[in-house]
């Protein structure tokens, strides 16, 4: 499924997939966790995300609070990823096209579960 896409294409959609969670892992951790948290992770993501969400800062509305940005900026990357992504290669792949970084993802999960799996059953 991958080989049939211009490599240039996929290397977009990783970054922009992996960009996408990034976010919306901030987002997650910003409704648990206080915003002046010293956690670890916390200020990792922070950090993290604190570029982006200032690169992104001139197409955010001025009225969202803060705590809502990386949804909104992850949102705004996955209507890239699944619209204007796939008209790069043509309108026939508009469907075709979606969600190569996750399904990529599942694919490396589904193989670890079943290898684990085998040696629990097997000892191989």
């Amino acid at each position: 499924m991958i080989n049939t896409f211009p490599i240039w294409l996929i290397i977009i959609d990783f970054i922009f997939g992996f960009i996408m969670l990034i976010l919306s892992l901030k987002f997650i951790l910003n409704l648990f966790i206080n915003e002046d948290s010293k956690l670890i992770i916390f200020v990792f993501f922070t950090k993290l995300t604190l570029p982006i969400v200032n690169a992104t800062s001139k197409i955010t509305p001025n009225f969202m609070v803060a705590p809502l940005k990386p949804l909104y900026i992850a949102w705004i990357i996955l209507m890239i990823r699944l619209y204007f992504l796939p008209i790069l290669i043509g309108y026939s792949y508009l469907g075709i096209f979606a969600f190569v970084f996750e399904k990529n993802i599942i694919s490396i999960i589904n193989e670890i579960t079943l290898n684990l799996a085998l040696y629990l059953n097997y000892g191989i």
